[in-house]
């Protein structure tokens, strides 16, 4: 039986958003980071542009437990001397931008080989472009290989989430509260579209995935 490896990662920050039905003007976020705001922060590390093949990627599998539930916050964005679509003039147009403030993720991937994670890895540690969480203005407050020492552990998705340490912010105690978990599945009970298929042209696919909690809780 081959060995099956995940690489651990903890997204961390004051702000944060993952949008996945964003249209014109307004800007929503997902309550947990999608596959496709995933895969642009691992491009982002690895040099890959807009345009470039993805394809490589398409390998991974992708879960996450929520260690902290952020704040969903809107921003309200006016532009002035906007021309019209008709043509007839200039307008001002507000937008909002939702986005999850004081949120903590881990995340992990596993792929159908352990090279591509070590090229991950590799990349994260020196990363060729800026990394941030759904948005340019949105960093990181911790290293996004954080969340494991080794970063890849050799365990099936779900057992390496559940296994992974928890943060000192959330560490889990015993209550009524309980921490939520994200996984792609084949049979999922949600479809959400989020799949990255080429980021220069806006195209992504659908994924299911399902939802679950275990029975630990954690801190607010």
């Amino acid at each position: 039986m081959s060995e099956i490896y995940t690489l651990l990662l903890r997204l961390e920050g004051p702000m944060q958003s993952w949008g996945y039905r964003s249209r014109f003007d307004y800007r929503d976020t997902a309550l947990e980071p999608t596959r496709s705001g995933v895969i642009g922060l691992i491009c982002a590390a690895m040099g890959v542009a807009r345009g470039e093949d993805i394809s490589q990627f398409d390998t991974i599998r992708i879960g996450v437990r929520v260690d902290k539930e952020g704040r969903l916050e809107r921003d309200y964005h006016t532009a002035l001397d906007v021309i019209k679509a008709d043509g007839s003039g200039k307008d001002t147009v507000v937008s909002y931008r939702d986005y999850l403030a004081d949120a903590i993720f881990t995340v992990g991937l596993q792929p159908t080989n352990r090279s591509l994670l070590e090229q991950i890895e590799s990349a994260l540690n020196t990363p060729k472009w800026p990394l941030y969480l759904g948005r340019r203005s949105f960093c990181l407050t911790k290293h996004p290989l954080s969340a494991s020492s080794p970063a890849i552990v050799e365990a099936p998705l779900r057992d390496a989430l559940q296994g992974a340490a928890f943060n000192c912010r959330c560490k889990p105690r015993k209550g009524s509260l309980r921490c939520r978990y994200v996984l792609e599945a084949q049979d999922g009970e949600r479809t959400q579209h989020d799949w990255p298929v080429c980021f220069s042209q806006r195209r992504f696919k659908p994924r299911s995935i399902t939802i679950f909690y275990d029975a630990g809780g954690m801190e607010k």
